[in-house]
């Protein structure tokens, strides 16, 4: 097995609210519709996916392509200018076959391509070659207009915010975030610089443990308002509030890398303070609409209107499949006399590049060996030569800028950490690779 147990959301039966559960098996991969969700009118309430069931098996099947429905959000507009062009074309013409895939299933057998989309709960899949699409394939209702939830893949679009701001002198890599926001004097984040933040070094103590209701993430979920407020709740109300409750460290900053999502919402409220402009308008005018987006993106909003940076962002597969060839390209889109820079080429490149791996670095999965969580996005330069923004539930952006090869992909699997898929995912990419 990936993981010593398998853990998955279930409504608990006897308060009604989401609770991770240990099971022996994966529940079969039916779509929404196979499950009857949020079918009829009215719809059965054991079909009904709401606010306080959404993150729940076989729920999230159906939520992560209407999570606008789901929460307040906000529109991440694509503006008046010109899509990124996509022409289909055939695998022969790139070089690149997706024929006869033998791909490690993680328990010593071997899927093929189909199996391995269906037995990993996919809702899209796209390949895109040399600029070009290669393989287009939607399963579980989706579409080519259909957003589906990114989670923590918006960590990676925050942090290329970030670093813009860096680029054009408004803050800078080893500024203190007190500096741009004196009211985290008081928190754990008072030593931090912006550095610390890109690369999750900050040293704070919190605990991101999805298969664990206890845990840092689970609390941290209800102030940010992806979860209901429980009826004995004291906790904070929003995401700020939240911010300056985190008092406790377990690492000088600059010494150690751990994965937090808090850790994103700060780095958005300093950029979104040194700048002067909210979340959502940065990415609006300075990422999704310059790169050339098909579509208009959205994000989920807490209690206050402050996007949920860390992991709130829901995008077509084709415009995440842009985003990450744009930053594979040193920040340009286009082709021939269409090319165009984008976005900075330090800022795309020192993204890119990833940092050198040292014991832990890659959060001390064993999967994860060589891999470094470098400017807010995964980082595999060193063991495959290739960068991979990902969010839980089977969301993977996987681009290999030498080969110009991109695999998009987005899913709603009951096991919340992809770190369960890793190896089949790994076994996958080698293979696409040898084959370009």
């Amino acid at each position: 097995m990936l993981t010593p147990k398998l853990v998955v959301t279930l409504v608990s039966p006897e308060t009604g609210r989401p609770r991770p559960t240990v099971l022996e098996t994966l529940p079969e991969p039916l779509t929404a519709a196979e499950h009857g969700l949020m079918v009829g009118v009215p719809v059965p309430a054991d079909k009904r996916v709401h606010h306080g069931n959404w993150t729940a098996w076989p729920n999230i099947r159906w939520a992560l392509t209407h999570m606008d429905e789901l929460r307040a959000s906000g529109r991440i507009s694509r503006g008046p200018g010109p899509v990124d062009l996509l022409p289909p074309t055939e695998p022969a013409e790139t070089g690149i076959d997706l024929d006869g895939l033998a791909i490690d299933n993680g328990s010593g057998g071997s899927w093929t391509l189909d199996e391995m989309l269906h037995r990993t709960y996919t809702d899209a899949f796209l390949v895109l070659h040399r600029g070009r699409v290669v393989d287009e394939r939607y399963f579980n209702g989706m579409g080519r207009s259909t957003r589906h939830g990114m989670f923590s893949m918006t960590k990676t679009v925050t942090g290329v915010l970030a670093l813009l701001a860096v680029e054009d002198g408004t803050m800078g890599l080893d500024d203190p975030v007190v500096d741009h926001v004196p009211e985290l004097a008081d928190t754990a984040y008072a030593p931090t610089t912006i550095r610390h933040l890109l690369d999750m070094t900050d040293g704070i103590r919190f605990v991101e443990d999805y298969a664990d209701n206890r845990s840092d993430i689970h609390r941290y979920a209800v102030a940010m308002a992806f979860t209901p407020v429980p009826e004995d709740w004291g906790g904070p109300d929003g995401i700020h509030e939240a911010i300056l409750g985190f008092q406790a460290r377990s690492e000088v900053p600059g010494e150690a890398f751990l994965y937090k999502s808090v850790t994103t919402d700060v780095l958005a409220w300093v950029t979104a303070r040194a700048t002067g402009r909210r979340w959502i308008d940065g990415v609006s005018e300075g990422i999704w609409g310059p790169m050339g987006a098909e579509e208009d993106a959205m994000v989920i909003l807490d209690n206050h209107g402050i996007a949920v940076s860390s992991g709130g962002m829901s995008c077509t597969v084709r415009d995440l499949a842009r985003f990450g060839r744009m930053l594979g390209r040193s920040g340009r889109v286009g082709e021939g006399t269409d090319e165009r820079q984008v976005i900075p080429t330090p800022v795309a490149d020192d993204l890119v590049a990833g940092s050198e791996p040292y014991p832990g670095s890659g959060g001390g999965y064993p999967t994860r060996e060589g891999w470094t969580f470098h400017r807010h996005c995964w980082n595999l330069q060193r063991v495959m030569g290739a960068f991979m923004p990902m969010g839980v539930h089977g969301q993977r952006l996987f681009c290999h800028p030498g080969k110009d090869l991109v695999v998009a992909k987005f899913g709603s699997h009951p096991v919340t950490g992809n770190v369960f898929t890793d190896v089949t995912h790994e076994s996958l990419y080698r293979q696409l690779l040898e084959r370009c």
